[in-house]
């Protein structure tokens, strides 16, 4: 018997989608994202219980997909603030589909 892959079940396009973007931290760190752009520490904040060497990979992953952005202010210590890109932004309407379905489905 073949060995079944995630690209069987839910097509190529959407588990490259859900590689991506379906990280504990990731959809949380994109949602503040879309808010406003945020230092590094605040962005900590605002995420949670994130620690900062899973913080720091996370962005570093969304950089290099072009979902965020990074800008390093060269101050003395250096600010470092991300924003989101227009390819991250683009996600604006999963996320309020997401936020329609739990209304819809998920009872408190």
């Amino acid at each position: 018997m073949t060995k079944r892959t995630p690209e069987d079940f839910c097509g190529s396009t959407v588990h490259r989608t859900i590689s991506l973007i379906g990280g504990k931290w990731t959809m949380l760190i994109l949602w503040r994202l879309l808010e406003r752009e945020h230092r590094y520490a605040d962005l900590q904040r605002q995420v949670g219980d994130v620690s900062q060497k899973v913080l720091s990979a996370e962005l570093k992953t969304l950089v290099q997909a072009g979902l965020v952005e990074r800008e390093v202010n060269p101050t003395v210590p250096p600010q470092v603030t991300y924003r989101i890109t227009p390819k991250g932004q683009s996600l604006d309407s999963v996320f309020t589909s997401l936020s329609r379905w739990g209304e819809t489905h998920l009872q408190e």
